[in-house]
């Protein structure tokens, strides 16, 4: 059989017990593994059912459900809401065999778990509070019991069941025991039985089987034997469900291997029970108990190897044999053959065999009929009374109740319903809301169980309501090749579909969409698709029970509101994006990336861009429907509501370029807000950052690169327009290059500020309002340019017309931990300066570098153009200091020359008197030559050293150090 997903999601399915109920006046009963109760009752004649149809299979299982549960003894005075007040044990378990339409008697524990297993499968396809209650109550009293009171494979496997239940698993009933405390119930059970069953204290599972076939002897060697194997092995299989690790699988495979040797000796004549040997047979009057139970016993075998999956070659035989015993009107017999002569019928004798072609692992057209027709006769002979409240049982002539049968044919019905009865649903793909104006095509589809009979008609009244545009017939299309196929307006939304199939034809035997009907949204609201009566035939004209579904969908025509604050900003290989939203009915935000491109979409315009004749920037987009429909635009991800950010990535370098982006707010049924205010646009790459040396940071490699380019124009043979990234448009190092074809100081700037831009942030260094520059004329003619105070400089331009012959970096210069660039290009003077590293400013004080020039300099001659950290222009003070002059800070200056061979000379400057020592000390500490230990006054200052040490000697070429120290001042320069 097809198992449908109800089952599936509940878990394992179990087998329950057995107390047989022949039609005939006879001999005793027994319930399983106890004493002999009461008498075999005849079933009543078939009436006409309280519940429409036998067919209606779901109808039967639900009335049968309510009645088991009335046959409850409540587990606290009327809980299950049976409505009587009665003076059963309170114990939530079943009793035996009564007269009254409730329980009044004793319980028995060996036929809860058979007898509640009907509500079980019943609350599968229909879960419902009563019936909840009533299954807690009759675990709680499994799981309260002594196990030597509960014996029986039913109860563990209804234990373990219930386990699985998910309200059992989620612990949401204050009145339920653990899941874990049902199943160490269940395990108690199982591990009394092992030890106690078996005699002498044997307790091998071959033992085990012995001792059960042994229970049965001498008074019913026949087909309750091999059911009775086939209930042990169900419980273990279902403990091997819950223990994976437990060694259960083995164990019931064992224990089929007992119930065919037993069943399938090999020498034909010794077995318990053979399906083809002496327990193959009938009496008129029951005088042989070996051919009592046959069908119970085929029917065992089968679910047993269909359970175990051991000896499934015979289960054709098995289902050939058992099929035998099916009467034309679907009843089977209690004893071989189904004998026409005599009136054999069972209702636990049709239950059972109903279990087994249910989870049969071979099921055929013929199984699946049988199941059919035998399903059809337990519907057929179930109690009516007119009263929902006392129908649904399963009596006798003489209003005999026993729980229990009732309970077994409720779950068959319950099988039935879910292999049986098809189901008509009806599914609308696509979004869920809907936009308004599209087209939401709604399908009905058939979806049968293995047993159901071919449909070989069909009416089904629909109605459709909602915000959609007027419906008419045509909008109806046939799906499923149909004879005949028909669609009646009946005005208001509601229509009358019809289809059949003409002549010999078995009818639609396997899932299939019937018809679909194509709805054109048209406003705000909910558009609902109801099923509102059906009538489905088979090829007999007999009606076919299904369960219909209809559904809603929503229609949203309203569009969130835009996005704002589009932010992109670049990294290697990535952009990121941000955005601000209210996140008010949308579902998603959609982001599209345009390139920058040149004349042809999709190709950058890198590294060009404004340079680049026919360059173009992508066309903003009105709205999201716009961005869709673009050649300009790419969607370039989406993320849901309340992330308000998005990474772009690129596998490598080779798709660099400037790209723009639009982000838009996306509800559920795909409408799309318009565009922001304002987008943004960012490079997807670190300006700087240049081939051959692209990493994903600006290094070394890089500035040798924008050295080898510097102060090159376009049609020069070195320049090279990867280098021409400055300046932005936002003046920052993350901006739009503005390229002008020229590799200059503003290339150099932002080279500077993205210089290991990848490594951790720093805190940005304050940066002064004003920079105070001194430009002071040394002793020997030179010409410097001074940092006197102020914070966070990081580039100078200085220009003038004056020729120079060369430019060296000052003391402060080199004193700096950074990388820093000192290049003037021409013969004229056109000094840049910058410091690299992000966010990083000169520190300290002094010459920042030193000019020699043909003629004398005056600061009014020199263009200065300053820069901060941020790239900002600074204002400065300058001021000029000749030798003469007083400065204003103290200064020890670079040797010059440096090399030197023998002689250099060591300039300093004072701001006032002061006692000063200067010395030239070896790499090892050692004091060389001691050059001055006086008292100098306010001014600039200079002191030749020849090379030689106090001693007069020459000493040996190297690097040393020479050190001044006046009064609060003191520095160390290094000269070779």
């Amino acid at each position: 059989m097809k198992f449908r997903a109800i089952l599936i999601i509940f878990g394992v399915i179990g087998i329950m017990a057995l107390a047989t109920v022949a039609a005939m006046a006879g001999g005793p009963v027994a319930s399983p593994e106890g004493v002999l109760q009461g008498e075999r009752g005849e079933i009543p004649f078939v009436t006409d059912k309280a519940f429409g149809d036998p067919t209606d299979f779901k109808a039967a299982a639900l009335a049968g459900a309510n009645y088991v549960r009335y046959m409850q003894a409540d587990f606290t005075e009327d809980n299950a809401g049976n409505g009587f007040t009665d003076a059963d044990p309170d114990n939530g378990g079943f009793g035996w065999q009564t007269t009254a339409f409730e329980n009044t008697g004793a319980t028995y524990g060996n036929v809860w778990g058979i007898t509640i297993n009907g509500l079980y499968q019943v609350y599968l396809l229909e879960p419902s509070t009563p019936l909840y209650i009533a299954m807690r109550d009759a675990a709680n009293g499994l799981a309260a019991s002594l196990p030597s009171d509960v014996t029986s494979a039913p109860n563990i496997t209804y234990l373990l069941n219930f386990s699985n239940l998910p309200e059992v698993i989620a612990g949401s009933d204050p009145l339920a025991l653990s899941s874990a405390a049902y199943k160490a119930a269940a395990v108690a059970i199982w591990d009394y039985d092992l030890d106690s069953r078996p005699a002498s204290g044997n307790t091998s599972i071959y033992a085990f089987g012995q001792a059960i076939i042994e229970g049965r002897l001498p008074g019913l060697p026949n087909g309750i034997v091999a059911w009775d194997m086939a209930l042990w092995t169900d419980a273990l299989m279902e403990l091997h469900g819950n223990y994976p690790a437990g060694g259960y699988d083995a164990l019931a495979d064992s224990l089929a291997d007992v119930s065919f040797i037993d069943s399938f000796p090999v020498v034909p004549g010794d077995g318990i029970f053979e399906p083809d040997g002496h327990n193959k047979g009938f009496t008129l009057d029951y005088s042989n108990v070996e051919f009592e139970m046959y069908t119970i016993g085929v029917a065992g075998l089968i679910r047993n190897f269909s359970r175990t999956g051991s000896h499934t070659d015979k289960l054709p035989l098995l289902q050939t044999l058992l099929l035998e015993c099916q009467y034309p009107d679907g009843a089977f017999s209690y004893q071989y053959g189904a004998t026409p002569d005599i009136n054999d019928r069972g209702y636990q004798d049709t239950a059972y065999p109903v279990w087994a072609l249910y989870f049969t692992t071979n099921s055929t057209a013929a199984t699946n009929q049988a199941f059919y027709d035998a399903a059809t006769w337990l519907g057929a002979v179930q109690e009516n009374t007119g009263l929902a409240e006392t129908s649904g049982g399963f009596l006798y002539s003489d209003t005999t109740h026993i729980p229990e049968v009732g309970s077994e044919c409720t779950a068959a019905l319950a099988y039935a319903a879910i292999a049986i009865n098809p189901s008509l649903n009806t599914t609308a793909p696509g979004p869920d809301p809907a936009q308004c104006g599209v087209t939401k095509t709604v399908t009905f589809d058939y979806d049968r169980g293995d047993a159901t009979p071919g449909l070989y008609g069909y009416e089904v009244v629909v109605q459709i309501t909602g915000p959609v545009n007027t419906v008419v017939e045509g909008d109806f299309s046939v799906l499923t090749s149909m004879d005949y196929f028909q669609v009646v307006d009946n005005t208001g939304g509601q229509f009358t579909v019809n289809g059949s199939r003409f002549g010999t034809d078995p009818g639609i035997l396997a899932d299939a969409n019937l018809f679909d009907v194509d709805l054109v949204t048209s406003g705000d609201g909910t558009v609902d698709i109801s099923i509102v009566s059906y009538r489905f035939r088979d090829p007999d004209n007999v009606f076919i029970f299904a369960d219909m579904n209809g559904m809603d969908f929503v229609v949203d025509c309203t569009a969130p509101g835009p996005v704002a604050d589009i932010t992109a900003a670049p990294r290697h290989n990535k952009v990121d994006v941000t955005w601000t939203h209210g996140g008010i009915d949308n579902a998603t935000y959609e982001i599209f990336r345009g390139l920058w491109y040149d004349t042809t979409i999709g190709v950058s315009a890198y590294p060009e861009y404004d340079d680049l004749t026919g360059s173009t920037i992508p066309t903003r987009p009105a709205n999201y429907a716009g961005a869709l429909a673009s050649g300009e635009w790419v969607h370039a991800g989406s993320v849901g509501v309340g992330t308000l950010n998005f990474t772009d990535t690129w596998g490598d370098a080779t798709s660099r370029g400037v790209y723009y982006y639009e982000v838009f707010a996306v509800d559920a049924a795909l409408n799309g807000s318009v565009a922001a205010a304002a987008n943004d646009r960012a490079t997807n790459y670190w300006l700087g950052d240049v081939p051959p040396y692209i990493d994903g940071y600006v290094k070394a490699n890089d500035i040798t690169v924008l050295g080898a380019c510097f102060a090159t124009s376009q049609g020069d043979g070195l320049y090279n327009n990867m280098c021409d990234v400055g300046a932005t448009d936002d003046w920052s190092r993350v901006g739009i290059p503005l390229t002008d074809s020229i590799i200059d100081f503003e290339d150099l700037m932002v080279f500077s500020m993205n210089y290991s831009v990848v490594t951790d942030a720093k805190t940005a260094p304050q940066i002064s309002q004003t920079i105070e520059l001194a430009w002071v004329q040394k002793d020997d003619g030179r010409w410097a340019l001074h940092l006197v105070g102020g914070t966070g400089l990081k580039g100078v331009h200085v220009r003038s017309a004056v020729a120079v012959t060369s430019v060296t970096e000052g003391d402060l210069l080199a004193s700096q931990a950074e990388m820093t660039f000192l290049v003037n290009t021409g013969d004229a003077m056109d000094v840049n300066l910058a410091l690299m590293g992000r966010d990083l400013g000169f520190v300290g004080t002094g010459e920042l570098f030193v000019i020699e020039a043909g003629a004398a300099v005056s600061p009014k001659e020199l263009s200065i153009d300053l820069r901060g950290t941020d790239n900002s222009k600074l204002d400065y003070t300058l001021d000029k200091i000749s030798g003469a002059d007083t400065p204003k800070i103290f200064n020890l200056g670079a040797n010059y020359p440096n090399p030197f061979n023998p002689m250099t000379k060591i300039n300093f400057s004072l701001p006032e008197a002061q006692d000063v020592m200067l010395a030239v000390y070896s790499l090892d500490g050692r004091k060389v030559a001691t050059l001055l230990n006086e008292t100098r006054g306010a001014g600039p200052h200079e002191v030749v050293w020849m090379g030689r040490n106090d001693a007069g000697q020459a000493v040996a070429s190297g690097t040393y150090f020479y050190r001044i120290d006046a009064g609060p001042y003191s520095q160390v320069r290094k000269m070779t």
